[in-house]
Formats: structure tokens, sequence, C-alpha cells
């Protein structure tokens, strides 16, 4: 039976103490069990910005049972210059008896409150569900988190009246074709340039994330430490950087990749602002790859700037599909972030 609202109590974790709790607490509503115990060492406890912030939703009318939990990761962003301690809301869950719109409410309503003050921005990724809660609390929607995909292998997409074996057939070829001459257009731009895969970022990093001088621009830290520990090895999971240098200026952008089934991911991705064909170069890179390597797509979510977004179009990738990035700020700190140009991937989010 559901407990009154005025029963629940939403109180701080303690990260050391309550650590069975919070994990039983996850495994109960966001699944993948065998994940829980890495993500509460990764995220929480070694997290390069600090340790992330925990509330616990009690029932006190059943002896103070834990039923609901929400954290607040600490991500590093600037803006103009200026270091940001922003929040990102990750792992929210209240177990189903207690699946009420109070318990919810009362935990994102006092995460807000306790918090907002100090970091002065919080987002988040809510997923549909859980949209009108944070919209009730006066979250605004920042940007749409759009999935941009290009196609590798185009057979599948042929009209299905056509027999298999033909498909296959002009798929194959119309690929073929439109890779090479691509690969023929841009052939000159990689003179003096050098791509390179490899497991961990270097040093290089560091200089490229200097670089980002974009006064617009709101973006969260994209430093090698931070690159090192976001993208760590899982059991499940495998990140791959694929490196763009210049003879003379070192490394002018990356993006980080992850193979999922025939489909290439592209998890972050940066370039050097005084180099403006290098986006061009890196996709231009990972279709040759991925299609070399059997991928039948590549696929970017990302939230940014317009030319950005431009670009993407022009490499062939097309928006499939969107959600929505939402966000609350302090009244200090509201005039400049409304008008900042948000620049997000998926190393802004907790996963």
């Amino acid at each position: 039976m559901t407990a009154a609202p005025s029963s629940y109590a939403a109180l701080p974790a303690d990260l050391q103490t309550d650590r069975s709790i919070i994990v039983s607490l996850w495994v109960a509503n966001l699944g993948h069990p065998e994940r829980r115990q890495d993500k509460y060492d990764w995220f929480y406890l070694r997290n390069p910005a600090g340790l992330p912030q925990v509330l616990l939703a009690h029932s006190p009318a059943e002896n103070g049972t834990a039923v609901g939990v929400i954290g607040l990761a600490t991500r590093q962003m600037r803006l103009a210059g200026q270091t940001l301690n922003a929040g990102l809301l990750a792992d929210f869950g209240v177990t189903a008896e207690h699946r009420t719109l109070y318990p919810a409410m009362l935990l994102q309503t006092s995460l807000r409150d306790r918090f907002l003050p100090q970091c002065g921005l919080i987002y988040g990724f809510p997923n549909p569900k859980s949209e009108p809660v944070v919209k009730r609390l006066g979250y605004k929607v920042a940007g749409r988190m759009v999935r941009y995909v290009r196609v590798l292998r185009s057979a599948n997409y042929l009209p299905a009246q056509i027999p298999h074996l033909v498909r296959r057939a002009v798929g194959h070829t119309a690929d073929w074709w439109r890779h090479t001459l691509r690969r023929t257009r841009y052939a000159h731009d990689f003179r003096g340039r050098q791509t390179q895969w490899m497991d961990q970022p270097d040093a290089r990093f560091d200089a490229l994330w200097a670089a980002q001088k974009d006064p617009a621009l709101l973006i969260g830290v994209r430093d090698r430490r931070y690159l090192a520990w976001r993208f760590e090895p899982k059991p499940w999971r495998k990140f791959r950087f694929l490196t763009l240098s210049a003879q003379n200026d070192g490394l002018i952008g990356y993006a980080v990749c992850e193979v999922v089934g025939k489909v290439l991911h592209v998890r972050d991705l940066l370039c050097h602002p005084e180099h403006p064909d290098s986006l061009n170069l890196l996709f231009d890179t990972l279709f040759r790859d991925a299609y070399a390597d059997g991928r039948s797509s590549v696929s970017f979510e990302f939230l940014g700037p317009a030319d950005i977004q431009s670009k993407l179009h022009q490499l062939g990738m097309l928006a499939r599909d969107a959600r929505n990035v939402f966000c609350t700020m302090a009244p200090e700190q509201a005039q400049a972030l409304e008008q900042a140009q948000w620049y997000l991937t998926s190393a802004d989010e907790d996963y």
C-alpha cells in the first residue's frame, strides 16, 4: 500500500555506508544488475570533477525504508572562459509500489532546492515518462539532442519488390561508387594530415581542449583526464579514439567511437576551431573504416552550433530522431546561460 505523501522524506545518502541500498534501488528500477557495482565505483567514486550527490526517498511508514533514489553528478563546464560546476541528473528511480507522482516530485524538488544554489545549472536527459515531472518543477528545454545517421550499405533501403540478389548487387555498387567518389573529392585535404586509432587519449588532447575559446559556447571539459575516465573500457563496452593530426599543429580533432552490432556510434567529437575542415576529414575516415569493417551505418548524437549541424547534413548524415535536454538555472546564472550555445554529446551523459 502506498504511503501518504506527508510520510515521505528525501535525505542525503552517504556514499560509503549506503552503497548497498543505492545499488539495490538501481537494480530494482534501472536494470542491468551486472553493471551496477561497476558504475558505482566508476561514476560515483572516481569522478574527476568530484563526488556526486545522492538523495534517498524514505518511507517512515515502512520503518524508514528507502524507496527511491536520485543522483546529481558534477560536470565541469566552461562558458566565456569561466568554469561552471554544473549538475547532471542521474540514476533516478522509485520502487514500483511507491511509483506515484509525490515521491518522484519530492526527490526532484529536494535535489533542485538543495544543490542548485551551489552549482548554478542542473541539466539532464529524462525519458519521456519523466518529462512531466521535470516540467512541473520549472525545468526548461535547453535543446534537442539529435541523432544523425549516415547509411553505409544501402541495399536494405531499396524497395522490397526488387529481388534480394539484385538489391545486394545494386546496393553494393552504389555504396562503392559513393565512397570512392568521396575519397577522391577529399584526398587533397589530407595532405599534411594523419589519422590514427588509439585506445586512450594522450597529452595532445589537453592542447586541443585549451584551443576551445568560443565565448558563446557552453561546453563540458574535454581534457585528457576527463576523457580517459569517461571512456574507461568496460567488459561490455569498448571505446576507441580516432585522432586527426597536422604536422605543425598537433592534434586538430578526435572522435570517440563504439561499435554496437552493425553500427559505429560516435560518442564524442571535438575539432580545432582554426581547422574548419577537420570535421569533414574525421568523418571521411570514419565512413571509410566503418565500411571496410562491414558496418552498416555511422551514428552521432549531438546538440550544438548550427554550423556544425550544417556540416553534418553536408556529409550525408540525416536527422533520424531527437530527445529533449532539460535544464534549470540559478537566477544569477540565468542571463548568461540563456544566451549560450550548448555543445553536448554522449560524453555529457551518465552512462
